[in-house]
C-alpha cells in the first residue's frame, strides 16, 4: 500500500470535512448516502472475484474499497461518492453489459477520449437495427462496453464506471446507457484522483449548489 497510503488517508480524512461541509447534504446525491460508507472488503473478495472474471482491477480502485469503505445507504446500497454513489464491489455488473459479463468484461477496452458523435453513432446504430439477432445484439454490447466495469448511477440512464485495461486503466469514464452520446472520460488519471477531487469541490463549496454540477465531466 506504500504508494497510495498518503492519498488513502488524505480521503478519509477529506471524507469527513466534506461531511461536516455540507450538513444539509445540499450536494447532488448527497442527501441518500449522507457521506457514509461501510467497512472495507477482504483482499480474498478480490482475489475471487479477479479469478472469475480473469481480469486484473485497478490498484487505485482495489485500495479504495481494501482501505476506505464499501456499501451504503445511496441508490442500490451504494456507498459515498459522485452523484448516487458509488456501486457495492462486484455488483451491478450488467448495467452495461447485459449478457454473459464473465465473457465481455475481461475483454480489452475500446472506449477512448477522443471518440467522436460520429464515430460513436456508426459503432451504436447497429444496437437498434430492426433485424439484429440477439447473438449480433450481444456481441456488439459486449464489444462496445467490454473491459468497463459499473461503478455508479447518475441518474436516467448516466452512469460512471472504470476502466480496466489498456492506455486509460483507472480512469473514470461517464456514460449514457441509451447510447445518444459518447463517452466522456474524466480528466483525472486515476479513480482515486477523481473521488479525492470530489471532496475537494465540496470542501471548497464548489459543488453546494442547486443546479447540476456535472462533475467529472471534461470542461469541453
Amino acid at each position: 500500500m506504500p504508494e497510495y497510503s498518503i492519498q488513502i488517508q488524505r480521503i478519509k480524512n477529506k471524507l469527513f470535512k466534506a461531511k461536516e461541509r455540507d450538513g444539509l447534504f445540499k450536494v447532488f446525491g448527497a442527501g441518500g448516502h449522507k457521506y457514509q460508507i461501510n467497512a472495507p472488503i477482504d483482499i480474498c473478495d478480490i482475489k475471487a472475484f479477479e479469478y472469475n472474471f480473469g481480469i486484473k482491477l485497478p490498484e487505485c480502485y482495489k485500495h479504495f474499497v481494501l482501505h476506505i469503505g464499501n456499501e451504503g445507504s445511496s441508490y442500490q446500497n451504494s456507498g459515498a461518492g459522485p452523484y448516487f454513489g458509488i456501486y457495492p464491489f462486484g455488483q451491478h455488473l450488467d448495467d452495461l453489459i447485459y449478457n454473459h459479463v464473465e465473457k465481455h468484461l475481461k475483454r480489452d477496452c475500446i472506449l477512448h477520449p477522443f471518440i467522436t458523435q460520429k464515430q460513436w453513432d456508426e459503432w451504436t446504430d447497429p444496437l437498434y437495427e430492426d433485424n439484429i439477432s440477439d447473438t449480433d445484439f450481444e456481441e456488439l454490447n459486449g464489444q462496445l462496453y467490454g473491459g468497463i466495469l459499473p461503478l455508479g448511477s447518475q441518474g436516467c440512464s448516466f452512469i460512471h464506471a472504470l476502466v480496466l485495461n489498456g492506455n486509460y486503466k483507472g480512469r473514470v469514464v461517464n456514460l449514457d446507457r441509451g447510447e445518444l452520446s459518447p463517452p466522456k472520460f474524466s480528466e483525472d488519471l486515476t479513480f482515486l484522483d477523481w473521488y479525492e477531487r470530489w471532496l475537494d469541490e465540496i470542501i471548497s463549496g464548489k459543488l453546494i449548489t442547486n443546479t447540476p454540477s456535472w462533475f467529472g465531466y471534461p470542461k469541453n
